[in-house]
């Protein structure tokens, strides 16, 4: 085998391994797909009573949602109740178990070390929600994959659902 052949092929395991072992850089029509379910989301909450329920952003090669405040409102409440079938972050039908609040301290505690600012989380069901307005923490980034990624073995179950609420 030639010199140039084994880099070649040394190249192409590296990044084949890097694409297999991250999400965000695989299949593009996936991002496309969440963001076409977020978007319907958004236009299904304003349809029922949220009209300044904002469009979704793609954000750092994923699909950022930011909540209003008024979602506690009645109407607030019927839209959530009426769109909960659109919304790209429910995960109750999907397994994602319960949420296990001996782990759940632990896994703040393993987030916080990584990430100062981390918010308490909010358990409803079995979906921890993360509010990270004015944390200076972006759901999407780098830093926080990498402290789920540190923290995983605390992980408490449950769906994860981070929001920033503008």
């Amino acid at each position: 085998m030639s010199t140039n052949f084994k880099k070649l092929l040394i190249v192409t395991a590296f990044l084949l391994g890097s694409v297999a072992g991250c999400g965000q850089l695989g299949d593009k029509s996936s991002d496309d797909d969440n963001f076409q379910k977020a978007l319907a989301y958004a236009k299904c909450m304003r349809a029922n009573g949220v009209p300044n329920f904002p469009d979704p952003q793609r954000k750092d090669g994923g699909v950022e949602m930011s909540s209003p405040k008024d979602l506690e409102s009645a109407d607030g409440k019927k839209a959530l109740e009426a769109c909960r079938d659109k919304n790209p972050q429910n995960d109750e039908d999907e397994g994602g178990g319960s949420v296990d609040s001996t782990k759940l301290a632990d896994w703040t505690k393993c987030m916080r070390a990584k990430l100062p600012n981390f918010p308490d989380p909010e358990v409803t069901g079995n979906t921890i929600t993360l509010r990270l307005s004015g944390t200076g923490i972006n759901g999407g980034s780098t830093d926080f994959r990498n402290a789920q990624k540190a923290c995983e073995s605390h992980f408490p179950g449950g769906s994860l659902h981070s929001v920033n609420n503008s």
